[in-house]
């Protein structure tokens, strides 16, 4: 189901994808103390899910793990305004962030309005089987997290989950033709006039839909410009 939304974006508004934030991965920092410096500028951050590999509030080592990140991005949104959509990887994480809109994949996707234009968007985990559904529903629940956190003895657990994750591999190597009209008869949103989503690490798009790429693969964001579109912009490191 769509959720309507208050929400207005601006001009160079920037989004910003599956960053997969880790020890190994450690670019997002440097953008994010950018945009807190002023090198790059917005006054609107869309974080559209999976910025972390793994972040749940019950969770206590990925916790503090992450806490860095989660500071900086407190110390941002007083500056900026923040909006952070739920991913697969980061949920349950509201109550970690004071003045960040957080959006739960059970509000997925939102319209949001660009001038006269309406725009869905969500992190993209979303049309899914239903066992997918019934899984990320006991994934999720704060009382299974909170019950893996309880044995989480010494953090062996998640421990495990971090070094199996940073060894991941999740860049996609194949193409697919058909990926975009795929997503886009999923959503079948006759009056919205774009479709904006992370998840699926392409970055395919065309006049009507953007898939987001990934941070962590490719080093790249979007921004709206002032041509009504998003465009592609690599991320250059110092």
């Amino acid at each position: 189901m769509c959720r309507n939304y208050t929400l207005q974006i601006e001009d160079n508004s920037i989004f910003v994808a599956d960053v997969h934030y880790n020890s190994n991965r450690r670019e997002f920092k440097e953008f994010l103390l950018k945009l807190q410096s002023g090198d790059i500028k917005t006054l609107q951050l869309f974080l559209m899910g999976d910025i972390f590999d793994f972040l749940a509030e019950q969770i206590d080592y990925f916790v503090e793990q992450n806490q860095e990140i989660i500071d900086i991005l407190n110390n941002l949104s007083k500056k900026i305004q923040i909006i952070y959509f739920e991913g697969n990887h980061d949920f349950n994480i509201s109550n970690l962030f004071d003045n960040i809109k957080v959006i739960s994949r059970e509000n997925q996707p939102l319209i949001a309005q660009y001038k006269h234009k309406k725009i869905s968007l969500a992190h993209g985990d979303i049309f899914t089987p239903i066992g997918y559904e019934i899984y990320t529903k006991i994934l999720r629940s704060p009382v299974t997290l909170s019950i893996l956190n309880i044995f989480d003895i010494g953090f062996f657990i998640s421990k495990k989950v971090n070094t199996w994750l940073k060894q991941k591999d999740i860049c996609p190597k194949d193409s697919n033709e058909n990926f975009i009209n795929s997503r886009v008869k999923k959503y079948n949103l006759v009056d919205v006039d774009m479709i904006v989503e992370g998840h699926f690490h392409y970055g395919y798009h065309n006049d009507r839909y953007y898939n987001i790429p990934s941070f962590a693969c490719d080093k790249s964001y979007f921004i709206f410009s002032t041509e009504n579109r998003l465009q592609l912009i690599k991320y250059h490191q110092n």
